[in-house]
């Protein structure tokens, strides 16, 4: 009988552990940053990536967000049938302002 108390002891303190840290844990990955750098702006990172693909005829592999000279764009790279795309998106209108063959170096 102790053991199963135990167990569920064990469980019950993994569950609440997960369910307080999880949150932090997703705040700290890449694409809570993401998300983060997108506050306060009009696009979010799938209309992004969707405006890509649209765009390059591609399947996005890759996306982030930069801020270039005080303006946050998204940076989408998309594999498709004319090679890898990248395509730079304004945040706040949602429009191209950069589109070349290649991908964006490391």
């Amino acid at each position: 009988m102790k053991t199963k108390h135990g167990a569920a002891a064990i469980a019950l303190a993994g569950a609440l552990f997960l369910g307080l840290a999880g949150p932090t844990f997703a705040e700290n990955s890449d694409e809570g940053r993401e998300e983060t750098g997108l506050e306060g702006t009009k696009l979010t990172l799938s209309q992004a990536i969707s405006i890509a693909e649209h765009q390059t005829g591609g399947k996005a592999y890759d996306a982030g967000v930069d801020v270039d000279n005080g303006k946050t764009r998204v940076i989408v790279e998309t594999n498709g049938p004319n090679g890898v795309q990248t395509v730079i998106i304004d945040a706040q209108s949602g429009q191209i302002v950069e589109s070349h063959a290649g991908g964006v170096p490391d």
